[in-house]
């Protein structure tokens, strides 16, 4: 892991450029981009923020004033889907990374924050890092998975309250320690769960809130409407030929659900120390999986970070 130089100041990676700004790619999921739109652009002004409409929606506009609203076609027969979301993710952060000194790629249901107790916010954590020898091309937030026990977090979401003052129970998940925060373009993997920057860095005060499983009513929900979808990719073909997305999810979920927190701990450094040790370098050492796979326990996040997001 790399720590950050300690001064303090704005991003003065390249002055000519702003210091940060995010995006992502949408099908309808208008929850979620909201609480996506909101969050960052609270971090770096909604004018900051890319938003890739697949297909188009009118509701994605509305969500979205003040930001900017890309429409895209949508295949209904969802073919090589993942594949074409992540290449143009891959180039157009590119050429975003023309005009920001760093810019966040990710999933509507991911967000990237900094522990409250190191910075108040994105802009001025990655402000600290100002020399361009000693900063990473890309940065891996940790990646942690809420997991919603009705019986043990019965308060139910609001909208004008952070989801983590009501939803702080966790997995750490590897795999969501996504290369997401880049200072350099860079071609992703499907799923953005690696890129092709190498070392592979692991910020020590960075966490990715992935959502997936945050909120019961919600999830079960959404995620049967995901098994749909995966059925429209895979058509006729071999169900293996289309990958694994949201293939057994809503099982998932449901085991998970039923779990309990073990204690409050957000660093988890034995689960991180096991995600360095066992990265697995591929193609030719050019592409690195962190290892560690998925933490069997349940952990809670301490309650500094309750109006984080």
């Amino acid at each position: 892991m790399t720590e950050p130089p300690t001064q303090p100041g704005p991003a003065t990676l390249d002055p000519t450029k702003k210091p940060a700004g995010a995006m992502t790619m949408v099908y309808k999921d208008y929850y979620f981009l909201r609480r996506w739109v909101d969050y960052y652009g609270r971090q770096f002004g909604r004018e900051h923020l890319y938003v890739l409409s697949h297909g188009g929606d009118p509701e994605h506009d509305r969500i979205c004033e003040g930001a900017n609203v890309i429409r895209l076609p949508r295949d209904p027969t969802l073919w090589r889907m993942e594949r074409r979301r992540w290449s143009i993710n891959s180039q157009f952060s590119a050429g975003m990374l023309r005009y920001y000194n760093w810019f966040i790629v990710g999933d509507v249901d991911e967000v990237v924050i900094v522990d409250p107790a190191v910075a108040p916010d994105l802009v001025t954590y990655l402000g600290r890092y100002t020399d361009p020898k000693r900063t990473p091309a890309s940065l891996c937030p940790f990646g942690i998975e809420l997991i919603h026990n009705p019986e043990e977090e019965p308060e139910p979401l609001a909208d004008d309250q952070p989801i983590l003052s009501r939803r702080r129970v966790f997995r750490a998940n590897a795999n969501y320690a996504k290369p997401c925060v880049l200072r350099k373009e860079t071609g992703f993997t499907v799923g953005g769960h690696a890129n092709n920057h190498q070392p592979r860095v692991l910020d020590p005060h960075l966490y990715l809130i992935h959502l997936r499983f945050f909120d019961h009513d919600m999830v079960t929900e959404r995620l049967a409407g995901r098994k749909d979808m995966r059925a429209t990719m895979t058509g006729d073909r071999d169900p293996a030929t289309v990958g694994k997305a949201w293939g057994k999810d809503l099982e998932t979920f449901l085991k998970l659900s039923k779990g309990v927190a073990e204690r409050e701990d957000a660093e988890l450094p034995e689960f991180r120390k096991r995600m360095i040790e066992g990265q697995q370098h591929l193609h030719d050492g050019k592409i690195t999986f962190f290892g560690g796979g998925r933490t069997k326990s349940l952990y809670r996040l301490p309650d500094r970070f309750a109006s984080v997001f």
